[in-house]
């Protein structure tokens, strides 16, 4: 394995703009040294992307991604992710054991509010009023002139809404239950004495709204206030224009035009959540890895909002939710609980420890570093009638990811080897585990190595869900949804038994760092196609070699590992400004959820 030693500092010094001539010769991970890309010239892209300090190039702003999206976002618990987009339960996938009996428009009581959701997603015709089991004095909303007011269940009184807190996200949802698909123009506030009318409460509510809910009863209403001439009262202006953006206006995706400086703010303007679904860097609220920016409110709220994450791993008291007071009405916790039995899913938690000597430098030997017994759980070992070429990664269940050149569809030829460290050596730790089918995806290129991916499904010997027997050597990694769980410049980790410095062979796993780079069409050209992905250094001091084909790349963050990329092909091994190719596993999520099953791979967009 030519895991060379990595010069960090010198991948951020070169940049990204490649363009020399490639080597004649290419070899890929394992040893087919026939089946090797066609080499062309590298190329060079010269235009510009937009310039902007927050929002992104017009590379991501053209996949016009919304709240709907699901490579950006979770789905809501009444929806499923389906090629990128969240498309509608049907009303008994929604999860089981959770949740409280929930009211709709139509006066009748359905199990939960993800039920009530699914039906309204699927139908329209139904919406979500508040949790009860008895629906006959629902929560009603209306708008008298650009004035609001709600009526909560079981109560007679009208309450206006207060103007202290009224933001956009909230004129949204109004604007869309009263069929303005493009929410509010505006949200303003007017004196209440400038409000001739008596029948309403002389308290008012205040409320806190995301922009996507499809009625008031789904925002949080909290903290009356007692209400004199000189209240602020909210009102609302919808947004009814049908007209072209100028060039100081960012345009939704919904064809709503909102002011360019309002983007990557964490507020949801447009209320289908584009202006937030391309940013570099927020102006306000906070970043998620995947370039999304949240409300400061969602951040550490117990529910997930990064796809990663790392929302809420935080414990920053400027960045800590402040627990609204006096909450009347709220599908908050509501919201937890569906979220929490969505999936039991447990992936990409590693047991290893590093032991370390106090005072003692980290051991590295050339080609990398020497795992120890149990660093890489997911790493499993292909057996070609007694010979190990090519690695793999553990998935979970029976199913192993590898590369598709490394296998042919005859199962009776491998066995899969888990925890092996030692190649030539076979232990009480070690099992080998015969295969039931070996898939291999239709698309795949042996010459090109487009879709060079291929799933193995072990016999279930031990006749367990984890289908091997209990071994604190071996954990499933996760497999990522999203395109944009990671991205250039994440640090990630490969492994395997590859050929080392001068083709040595190696039979104790190796490990090291690597990097994930970017604009890999502008090194291979026609070479490189959709669903591959580089990592490396332009030096070539950290690379892959023969024998390391099918296993893995993984990137870490929060403690959660996933398979990122396959190892697949490259120029040789450790050539200098030519970073090593991998099958970028996220690409290939559709294909791997429909053999192996969305739960076993899924947590929330399931």
């Amino acid at each position: 394995m030519q895991l060379l030693v990595f010069h960090i500092l010198y991948f951020f010094l070169l940049g990204c703009g490649i363009t020399e001539n490639p080597p004649d010769e290419m070899s890929t991970g394992g040893d087919l040294t026939n089946t090797k890309p066609p080499t062309t010239h590298a190329t060079q892209t010269t235009a510009k992307p937009q310039e902007d300090k927050y929002l992104q190039n017009d590379e991501c702003l053209s996949k016009k991604f919304t709240y709907k999206s699901c490579q950006k976002v979770f789905c809501p618990p009444w929806m499923r992710c389906i090629n990128g987009d969240c498309v509608c339960k049907l009303p008994y996938q929604c999860p089981k054991g959770g949740g409280s009996p929930a009211c709709s428009t139509d006066l009748k009581s359905y199990k939960s509010y993800c039920q009530v959701k699914s039906f309204e997603c699927l139908r329209g015709t139904v919406k979500f009023t508040h949790s009860a089991e008895e629906c006959s004095n629902p929560f009603v909303s209306a708008l008298d002139s650009e004035t609001v007011w709600v009526k909560m269940a079981k109560h007679k009184e009208k309450h206006l809404i207060c103007g202290d807190t009224w933001e956009i996200p909230a004129g949204n949802t109004v604007c869309r239950e009263k069929k303005h698909q493009k929410g509010a123009k505006e949200v303003s506030s007017v004196s209440y004495s400038d409000i001739n009318n008596l029948e309403y409460s002389n308290e008012c509510i205040n409320v806190h709204c995301t922009g996507l809910e499809t009625t008031l009863a789904e925002c949080t209403l909290y903290k009356k206030e007692e209400i004199n001439n000189n209240t602020k009262i909210a009102t609302v202006t919808c947004y009814t224009e049908n007209t072209e953006c100028s060039a100081d206006e960012f345009s939704c995706v919904n064809g709503k035009c909102i002011d360019r400086n309002k983007t990557c703010d964490g507020v949801n303007d447009c209320a289908d959540l584009s202006d937030e679904l391309c940013c570099k860097a927020c102006r306000k609220g906070f970043h998620c890895r995947s370039d999304v920016c949240i409300p400061p409110e969602a951040v550490w709220d117990g529910i997930e909002d990064c796809l990663t994450g790392e929302d809420e791993q935080t414990n920053s008291d400027e960045e800590k939710l402040q627990v609204k007071e006096n909450i009347l009405s709220s599908i908050v916790e509501e919201t937890k609980l569906t979220r929490k039995n969505i999936s039991d899913l447990t992936c990409g938690i590693s047991t290893f420890r590093e032991r370390k000597s106090p005072g003692a430098r980290k051991k590295r030997l050339l080609g990398g570093n020497v795992a120890e017994r149990g660093q890489i759980p997911w790493q499993i070992a292909i057996d070609d009638e007694g010979e190990i070429n090519c690695g793999g990664i553990y998935i979970g269940g029976c199913w192993v990811l590898t590369a598709a050149h490394c296998v042919r569809p005859k199962p009776q030829l491998y066995r899969i080897k888990i925890g092996v460290w030692n190649a030539l050596k076979v232990d009480k730790d070690t099992d080998s585990i015969a295969v039931e089918q070996v898939i291999i995806h239709p698309d795949f290129n042996p010459t090109t190595y487009q879709n060079d991916i291929a799933l193995i499904q072990m016999k279930n010997i031990y006749h367990t869900k984890e289908c091997v027997n209990p071994n604190k050597y071996i954990a499933a990694a996760c497999v990522p949804w999203s395109e944009y769980q990671f991205k250039p410049g994440d640090k990630c980790v490969i492994s395997g038994w590859g050929r080392a410095k001068g083709y040595e062979r190696v039979y104790v796993l190796n490990w090291a760092h690597i990097q994930i780079i970017k604009n890999c069409s502008e090194i291979y050209g026609h070479r490189y196609y959709k669903g591959m992905e580089c990592a490396g250094t332009y030096d070539g001091s950290v690379d892959t070699c023969q024998g390391d084909s099918g296993g893995p790349l993984v990137c870490t963050h929060n403690g959660v590992s996933y398979v990122w990329g396959i190892v697949s092909w490259g120029e040789k091994c450790g050539v200098a400004n030519y970073p090593g190719v991998y099958t970028k596993v996220a690409h290939y999520y559709e294909w791997i959820s429909h053999h192996v099953g969305r739960a076993r791979i899924s947590k929330y967009n399931v």
